[in-house]
């Protein structure tokens, strides 16, 4: 007999997807972390799991305590009629609203209160197909020590998992700091983890690792999101996948428009794009209804913005996923121009004028990182960056300071705008 779980990332329950499309702004609803718990659900239901683990942050803030208990209390509802547990530990967006909630939702439990190690035992201990499920829920917003320094000695015999929130391998983290060797350590045969939006590429040699969102809360967050799939036998995991059911996809797609005269070939080739996708979903068992894209424009083009922009998708409405009948819609979040000239740098670079100062420019970011010259590049762009008016506003937004490969890719793209409408004045 085999032991089945329903392993569930950040939920994040209270957001809605920003950027929609106008055409779709009512029904964000249907896109929402809320959609995709539902989902979650029903897909534990099909398969008949015998636990259904949340890996914190189940609810986005305090502030979404109405929005999520309903939520909560129809899913774990619905599970226990089917005879499922529901476990839980709370991470640092719900430390203060998910134990009040969880103790609101009958047949839902909340592992490792107030940051001391809970374990419950799944399956049936006599036989191959249980486990011991290790939990510990944020005690405050920030925890700023190693909570598996905590772990009992005693953890028990057999298959054992760990359902935890933290941040790994960040030593000066606030969100409980953990590092890849005391996980190792702990000689678990999977770390079911939460907090990290982006998920790992887990399998059953690889079963340790963040599960992700369950659905993608902005574009940027692409790829396949949704709850991984869990089966024990016979004391080992036999099968560890994850579901992409979430009802949304964001996408970044790279179309290559080297040589394309105009319009139409831009067209020609961003159809040919979608259609690919679209066959890659029509293969796939679980489909998003709705895909917002991200596009980049590549390769040796002289086109300027103004020859791609009729070419383009408005972004304020959706469209029917070319050959899927209609069941998937998508649109376009935003989309830029990386194009190289088709001239090469190497021969512009020979001028004595500005494009070929700027050609000089460019081929000093393509050099190793070692380069003398590029890192002087760098340096001057960023002492330039951090002198600017206003930066003590730009100190407010959220994530670190860009390092010299980000400020060499906005350089070598904004470069690249700059020499291709300098190219196109001299044409006209």
């Amino acid at each position: 007999m085999t032991l089945k779980l329903l392993a569930v990332g950040d939920l994040h329950l209270g957001r809605r997807p920003t950027r929609l499309p106008a055409d779709l702004a009512a029904r964000a609803d249907d896109y929402s972390p809320a959609e995709a718990w539902r989902r979650s659900v029903d897909l534990a239901i099909r398969e008949g799991a015998e636990a259904v683990l949340l890996a914190g942050d189940v609810v986005e803030s305090r502030h979404d305590y109405f929005e999520a208990l309903p939520r909560l209390q129809t899913g774990v509802a619905a599970l226990s009629r089917a005879g499922i547990q529901t476990f839980a530990v709370s991470g640092n967006h719900d430390v203060n609203i998910l134990p009040p909630l969880i103790d609101r939702v009958p047949d839902a439990h909340l592992l490792g209160r107030n940051g001391q190690w809970e374990s419950v035992q799944l399956g049936d201990p006599g036989h191959g197909d249980s486990a011991t499920l290790w939990g510990w829920s944020f005690p405050a917003e920030r925890v700023r020590h190693n909570p598996l320094t905590q772990l009992p000695d005693d953890r028990g015999t057999g298959l054992r998992l760990g359902l935890l929130h933290c941040d790994r391998d960040q030593a000066d983290s606030p969100y409980a700091p953990v590092t890849g060797e005391t996980l190792r350590d702990a000689r678990f045969d999977a770390w079911l983890l939460g907090h990290i939006h982006q998920p790992d590429g887990l399998d059953v040699d690889n079963a340790s690792g963040y599960l992700g969102t369950v659905v993608g809360l902005d574009a940027g967050e692409p790829g396949a999101r949704g709850p991984w799939l869990i089966e024990v036998a016979d004391g080992h995991i036999q099968r560890f996948e994850q579901r992409p059911l979430a009802p949304l996809r964001w996408e970044r797609i790279d179309i290559d428009i080297g040589g394309a005269a105009g319009e139409a070939d831009v067209v020609q080739r961003l159809d040919a794009r979608l259609e690919g996708l679209a066959r890659a979903l029509d293969r796939a068992d679980d489909r998003p209804d709705l895909i917002g894209l991200r596009l980049r424009f590549t390769g040796d083009c002289d086109l300027v913005e103004t020859d791609i922009t009729p070419a383009v998708p408005q972004t304020d409405h959706s469209m029917e996923l070319p050959g899927l009948d209609g069941t998937i819609r998508w649109f376009v979040e935003s989309w830029r121009i990386d194009t190289r000239p088709v001239t090469p740098l190497s021969r512009l670079a020979e001028r004595d004028d500005q494009p070929g100062l700027l050609a000089r420019r460019l081929l000093v970011l393509e050099r190793d990182a070692t380069d003398a010259d590029r890192a002087a590049l760098l340096e001057a762009a960023d002492r330039h960056l951090q002198s600017m008016p206003g930066h003590a506003g730009w100190s407010q937004l959220p994530g670190p300071w860009p390092d010299r490969q980000r400020l060499a890719d906005w350089l070598r793209e904004s470069g690249q705008n700059a020499l291709r409408a300098m190219l196109a004045q001299e044409r006209d």
